[in-house]
This record gives structure tokens, sequence and C-alpha cells, in this order.
């Protein structure tokens, strides 16, 4: 769990992180061990190898492993172990595995493929040769199992039979060494086998090492120590580790930077010597190892030391300046403070105040140096030396420490930290605020408690000008100043429930204020008043399992530094540090796939992507290397480079088409690596491709001779239809003005049709008045004449006579004429047979009057017709209209006229 500690650590000494040239004696590094579960249960490890570029790669029982310092990828070609290998360069690897030995090469997507280069599928005489050597010499590869040596050299393999039996074989500068059981050592030179030299007294010597000293050949055996060859002959070399190889039996070596002996044994770990064989280091089951049996020995130049053991494997970094003390049996716990004085260490833990001689905590033996101080058992929180004393803030209360006496000088529960501001007055935060002590003598007295101050105060700082600095852990940070009376006045309280990250903690030097969490750091703005966010990164801590919490690193003096770590605590020597030049390793491209929701495509440098795949995922690290951060910027989609981050994988979703190149670069220890690059092509989709646009313009082009065709089509057509509407409108014209003529004929004809009744009717009333007039002349004339024939004929009579006819002609005046009655009987019989037969009961003066109101008599016409008054006529109309069934809204007239 990275947190303040970390990042505090990383503050107080940013500018000094650094790479040893050489390996401090007794130091014991961190070990990072690896179960079998760890690395997929692949078995043993027979032989370790690290690429340039950083990579490791290890021959286990189950395949070849590649190892990043994050995944193992385990490739499988063989069915047996595989026993050897040798790394070309970073994409070419040979390996040694039983019945077989070939290449992998690396293809242009970053995985291996295998080609078996050995030319037998069977057991050889019922030998199965297992490779458990795999070696190059002057452009040769060379492999060699127990009965055979195979040169690889252009395609081509040479095969050199064994004298009797390989048992071991080695490659040192340059040279291939070949141990033979019966006959000795051998060199493979020129595809020949050169006798270095036989054993003495026939006796057969197991070596496990050889190795180069002062120009002569040294020997390392299994169980009988170390030989010199001189002059052809082996002499015993006594060195300090002798007797402890001898009695742990030696199983691997190595040397490092021809300048070390590595031992791996079978019975007690690791011996690490110098070349005269005096102990530097001594590694085992004790000390950290998970097995004390070494089968292989890697030394990588980043300084990581690796071990494949017979049931893990296990690193460390020679380099390093931590030495780390782990707490076995609960001997001492969990280290929270530390100081020296007068070469004593003094040591406060979870469980007490130890103390042990400064110089025996690097013996081997240091965990049983340690001895609690009696009556400081329990939780020590800070330990300082002011004015030349020690003093202990305690669970309990504060102490002062003199050697080995423990003396309580106040008792309230939880002193924190302790902070002097001047010759006077001390500073103890507590689990409740602040205590305040004042200088009595040569001892600090309780003086009292500090007003307004609660909380559990776990720092306390005092800045350039003066103000005093507190830090309350799960509160926030509350500066004030000291009046007269030791009150804080002038308070700003400043929050930090909304910083990223957890454990915030105070550190103050001569130029900034900074507050630390385990993801940032912040530095305060006098001006405004507020932490402002660095974008600090805690990654570049490289103290391990460092413990969570407040725990301040501290510096114990001008050489050494110390850090509470998980069940132990850990010592690092500042004089020998050296600013690191540079990465030993190289920046890689891990994987580069392409994905949409159902398929993920690997990709390789310069690949053209369909655009249906353009969610883009990339990982990249520098390999086997702590502390590091990258950067990225993306071409034709970043604006600027991504701020430093740990974080070592990019997601790119829906990247529109176009080229890409993916820039990627590393920062450690403020050193920036090259810019690693990934070019890459999202094709455009289908419908934005350059045949679709070409196809587009064809259906443009087809699209503008369709429409002009269809408008010309359309343009006939509207003609056409014009003309037929012309043509149409012209027969509706002509149609109409027919019409027209027609009404107006018709019109024409009714005016005639009204003309000639009305003629007809005055013709009728002139016929009938004129028939009256004549029937009445005729008739008077008639009578008249008769009369006077009367006379002529007796004239005797005259005066009678003309009496007579004087008084008929009054008489025919009087008397009703119904001449003209009966003559419009004749001129209406069909209208009265109709009116009878519809209305049978009208009688004659109603269907003489119905035919004059269908003439269009008027009723004084009528009335001089009839002889009656107009009034008459008017009561005869009203009955007439009962008779007939009419409705006072229908006409009479229309009525008549219509039948």
């Amino acid at each position: 769990m990275l947190n303040n500690c970390f990042i505090f650590l990383f503050l107080f000494l940013t500018n000094i992180f650094a790479v040893a040239q050489n390996i401090p004696e007794k130091d014991m590094p961190f070990l990072q061990n690896y179960l079998p579960e760890d690395y997929g249960n692949h078995g043993k490890i027979w032989e370790i190898k690290s690429a340039k570029n950083g990579l490791i790669y290890m021959a286990s029982e189950n395949g070849l492993l590649e190892y990043d310092g994050e995944n193992w990828i385990r490739y499988r070609a063989s069915k047996g172990y595989t026993r050897s290998l040798h790394i070309v360069n970073d994409s070419v690897i040979f390996t040694g595995a039983d019945m077989d030995f070939g290449i992998w090469k690396k293809n242009k997507l970053r995985k291996f493929q295998y080609t078996s280069l050995y030319p037998f599928n069977k057991k050889i005489g019922g030998v199965n040769e297992e490779f458990w050597g795999t070696y190059e010499n002057k452009g040769k590869i060379i492999f060699i199992s127990h009965q055979n040596l195979y040169s690889y050299y252009q395609k081509k393999l040479v095969k050199i039979s064994a004298p009797t039996t390989f048992s071991e074989s080695f490659l040192v500068n340059g040279r291939i060494f070949l141990v033979d059981e019966r006959k000795g050592l051998f060199e493979y030179k020129d595809d020949k086998l050169k006798l270095v030299f036989s054993y003495p007294n026939t006796i057969p010597i197991e070596i496990s090492g050889i190795f180069y000293h002062n120009n002569n050949l040294n020997i390392v055996s299994k169980n009988q120590g170390i030989f010199r060859l001189n002059n052809g002959n082996l002499t015993p070399v006594n060195m300090a580790v002798s007797a402890l190889i001898i009695k742990n039996k030696v199983f691997s070596f190595d040397t490092l930077e021809n300048k070390y002996l590595a031992f791996g044994t079978i019975l007690d770990g690791l011996y690490l010597t110098d070349y005269d064989g005096n102990i530097i280091r001594k590694i085992n089951k004790s000390t950290g190892l998970p097995n004390n049996t070494i089968l292989s020995l890697h030394y990588q130049k980043s300084g990581r030391f690796w071990m494949g053991l017979d049931f893990g494997i296990s690193y460390f970094d020679l380099k390093s300046n931590i030495k780390y003390f782990q707490s076995t049996n609960n001997n001492f716990g969990t280290g929270n403070t530390a100081v020296i004085k007068d070469q004593l260490f003094y040591l406060g833990t979870n469980q007490g105040l130890y103390v042990s001689d400064w110089k025996n905590i690097y013996n081997d033996d240091q965990q049983n140096s340690f001895k609690i101080l009696k009556g400081s058992e329990g939780q020590v929180w800070t330990l300082q030396n002011i004015d030349g004393k020690i003093y202990c803030g305690h669970d309990n209360g504060l102490f002062e420490v003199n050697g080995e006496s423990f003396t309580k000088i106040y008792d309230q529960h939880g002193i924190l930290c302790l902070k002097k501001i001047n010759d006077k007055y001390l500073l103890a935060g507590n689990y409740n605020g602040i205590a305040i002590f004042e200088k009595q003598g040569n001892t600090w007295k309780f003086l009292k408690k500090m007003r307004y101050i609660l909380g559990a105060v776990s720092q306390i700082f005092q800045d350039k000008n003066g103000d005093i600095w507190i830090n309350i852990p799960n509160y926030g940070i509350i500066r004030f100043n000291l009046d007269k009376n030791l009150n804080p006045v002038n308070r700003q309280f400043i929050a930090t429930d909304h910083l990223k990250g957890n454990f915030p903690s105070l550190f103050i030097d001569s130029k900034n204020i900074r507050l630390i969490t385990s993801v940032a750091n912040y530095n305060y703005n006098f001006s405004q008043k507020i932490f402002e966010e660095e974008g600090f990164s805690s990654h570049h801590i490289k103290i391990k399992n460092i413990s969570p919490g407040f725990y301040q690193p501290l510096i114990l003096n001008s050489q050494y530094g110390f850090y509470s770590v998980n069940n132990g605590f850990a010592i690092e020597k500042l004089s020998n540090r050296q600013i690191k030049t540079g990465f030993t390793s190289h920046l890689l491209f891990r994987t580069a796939q392409a994905y949409n929701n159902d398929t993920i495509i690997d990709l390789s440098d310069g690949v053209k992507i369909p655009f249906r795949y353009n969610n883009l995922k990339f990982s990249f690290l520098i390999p086997n290397e702590d502390v590091v951060e990258y950067q990225y910027f993306l071409e034709n989609f970043s604006e600027n480079w991504s701020t430093w981050s740990s974080k070592n994988t990019l997601e790119f979703l829906g990247l529109k088409e176009g080229s890409y190149t993916l820039k990627i670069r590393a920062k450690n220890q403020n050193k920036i690596s090259e810019i690693h690059s990934f070019k890459f092509n999202v094709k455009a989709p289908w419908y934005r491709s350059n045949l679709s646009y070409f196809l587009y313009f064809l259906v443009v082009l087809g699209l503008i001779f369709f429409i002009k065709k269809y408008n010309a089509t359309k343009l006939k057509k509207q003609k056409l239809l014009l003309l037929k509407k012309e043509q149409n409108s012209l027969r509706e014209q002509a149609e109409k003005h027919k019409n027209e003529m027609l009404l107006q004929r018709q019109k024409q004809l009714e005016i005639e049709q009204n003309n000639l009744r009305e003629e007809i009717r005055s013709k009728t009333i002139e016929l009938a008045t004129k028939a009256k007039d004549d029937d009445e002349k005729n008739r008077i004339l008639y009578t008249i004449s008769e009369k006077i024939v009367e006379l002529e004929n007796n004239p005797n009579v005259l005066k009678i006579r003309l009496g007579e006819m004087r008084r008929l002609l009054k008489t025919y005046l009087e008397t009703e004429d119904n001449t003209f009655e009966i003559q419009m009987d004749d001129l209406h019989q069909e209208f009265f047979k109709n009116m009878k037969k519809r209305f049978p009961n009208l009688s004659i003066y109603d269907l003489r009057l119905c035919a004059y109101l269908r003439i269009g008599l008027t009723s004084k016409e009528m009335a001089d017709i009839l002889q009656v008054l107009p009034s008459s006529i008017n009561v005869s109309r009203s009955r007439l209209r009962k008779k007939l069934n009419l409705l006072p809204e229908d006409d009479l007239y229309e009525f008549l006229i219509n039948l």
C-alpha cells in the first residue's frame, strides 16, 4: 500500500536516488519471492537469462517462460522439460529440451514462434537426450546433452559424441568447457574437443562452476571446494567460504561484474563473496528465501540477481543500499521510529523500545542483538534526540531515555510527536491536542495543555516565519501563531478530505511547505492560502512493504536513513548513493490490440486496421525496473504530452479514420528514455473509402444523367399533358360555351314561352271577350231580326213588338252570359281532367278559378269576368289552397303551372 511515508521518503531524498557501484557489504536486500503458483506452476527453473531489452527468460519444466516485471508468459513447443537457453537478441532465442532443441523467433506481432532443429524424433539407441546446455561460440549455436554435442551453423548440424558422458558444461569468457564424468575437463574449439585436464588420481570431481581469476582457471566443485589450475595441475584453494560450500554442496555458480562470486548451494541457499572468498552476503531460508536449494543463478545488468529455487523463484537488487530487518518470532515487531546515540541504536516498535549496539545489527544474527528496555513495553510513537537526550513518545506518556534506563516525565497517554520551538518550550502532540513543556534545568516539565487544539496531533512543524503547522489525521491542517501566553492565534484551518489519496503528511523545508498523500504532492500557495496539486506520483518510492499510516522516514545521521516497514524496518546507506545515469532496459510495447464487441485482434507496427475495430488498447513498460513513470502522445489525436503516470496501459475508443503514431517515453528518477513509437492506420469505413467515393461519384453522375433524363421525359410528358389540358380546356370552353348557348337558348325559349303564355292569355281573354261580344251581338241581332220579320208580317203589333224588343234587349243585357265559361272549359279540358283526378272534391267554380289563376288573371280581372267583388276572389283563393292541401309557404301559381 503506497502512502505518505513513501512520498516523504522521496521528498527528503528526491535528488540523490542512485545505484551503487559496489555491493554494500553485509546489507540484506529486499527479497522478492515468486512461488510456483505465482508463475503458473510451470515447475523448476533450470536456467535464467536476460535479454538486452530487460526481459527475463527462464528454462522451466513446462516450457520457456518470459517475465517483464508484471506478467508471466509461457511458450511451449517441446514435450519434455526445457532445460537450457541462449538469447541471441531480443527476438531470437535458442532452447534445449528433452529430445529436442530449436529456435524461437518473434513475429511481427511480438509473439514467439518455434522451429525445431533436432534431427531425430525418437530415442537414439534407447537413450533419451536431454539438452541442458545451449551456448553460442563464434557464430555457432552449441547444444549439449549427456551423450553428444551438436553444432548448428548456416542451417547445418555437426555432431560430436562425448568421450564417455558429459555431466556439465560452462561458458566462461567466450570459451565452452565440458565436464566428462571419467576423462576430465574438455574445451570445445573448432569443432573439436581438447582436453584441459584429467581428474587427479583418476578420481572424478563434480564440477559446479568455472571462473577466471588473475589469469588462472578456477574450478568450483560440488562438495570438494575450489581448485586452481596451474600448468595442468589442480591445486586446492583455501577461502573463507570453502568450508561452507563443501558442507552445503554447490549446485549452481555464477560471477558478477568480475568482482563477486555467487555460490548456489543445495542445503543453505546463496553465498555471495568477493574473489578472495570473503562472504559479503548470505541469503537462505532464514533470511527470506522460500527454499534453500538453488538450481540456477543469473545476474541482470540492472542489478537484480535471480535465483531459480527447488521451489519458486527469487531475486534481490545487488545495487540497493537498503538493508531490511525482518522481525521473526515477534522478537521486536514493526519498527516505527529510531535514533542513534553513542553508537547505540534505539528502535521504537509496536512492542516497546529496543536497544542494540549499532555495529551488531549488521551481523548475521542481528535479530538476536535487540534488547527491550524494562518498562517500555507498549506502543512507541516517536524518538528524538533533544539537547543531547533521548525522549520517547509512548502510548503511556513521555519518557526520558538514558543508556538503558527508561524514566517517565509525563503520564499523558499517546505522545505522537515532539517539536522544540525554541530553547525554552517543547510541544508534544498527543491523542487529544498538544501538551506544552518548559525547560527547567536539564529536563522538561509539563507546563499546560494548549487551548483550542483538539484531536490526535501526529505532526508539528515550525516554518521559517515562526508559524506553527500541525497535522490532525482525518481532520486537517491547522496553521497558527503563539501569543505570549502560548495560546494559538491567527488560526487557519485547511481541510484535507478533498485531497487525492490517503494519509496526508506535512513536509516543511526552507523553500516549500508540502502536503503529501499516497498519490499526490501539494505545494502551499501563500498568496491564496491553499495547497495546490503538483501532480507528483508516489510510484517513485523504492522501499518495499513500507508501513501504512503516518510513520515518517527519518535521517539517523549523515550516512543512514530509517524507514518503517511491515513487520520490521529498513536502513538505507546514504553515503554510497550516486546519480543513476540511465535505463538498463528498453521501453517495449507488450501488447497492441484492436477490438470491438465481438473480436480482438493483435496489431503489428504500421498495420492498417479496419474501421470496425477502431477501439485500441496498448500496454508497454520498461521490463523489470522499479519506480518508472510513463508519458504518451498520440499524433493526430493528442494536443500535448500526457502527464507522467505509473499507469502502463492505454485505451483509445472510437478513433476516426486516419494515420496515427503513438509515442511513449519513460522516466526513472528524472531520467527520461528515448521515445518509442508505434504507427497504425485506421482505415475509413467502407462508406468513406476511396472506392466508395469513386462509386459515389459514379452514382452522382448516374443520378445527374437519370435526373436529366427524367426531367426531359417529365418535360415531354408535361408538354403532352399541357397540350391535353389545353385541348380539354378548349373542349371544356366549347362545351361551356355550348352549354351557355343552350342555357341562353333555354332562357330565350322560356322567355318566348312566357311571352307566348302571356300572348295566349291575352288572346284567350281577347277571344273570350270577342266571342262573348259576338255571341251577344248575334243573339240580339237574331232576336231583333225575328222581331223585325214579325213586324213586317204584322205591322199592327209594332208597338207591342217594339216593347218586346226593348224588354228583350234589356233582358239579354241583364241575363248571365256563360259563353266565356263554356269557351274556357273547352280550352282547359285536359287541365280540368288532371285536377279532377287529383282533387275530386273541387267544384266547377274551383276548376275555373284554377284555370284563371293558371293563365295569370288578376283578382280584379277574375272578379269582372265572374261579376263578383275582388275580395270574394281572395276568399275563394284561400279556400282553394286548403282544398289543394298547400302549405302557407307554397306558391299557388307555381303549383298550378307545374301540373
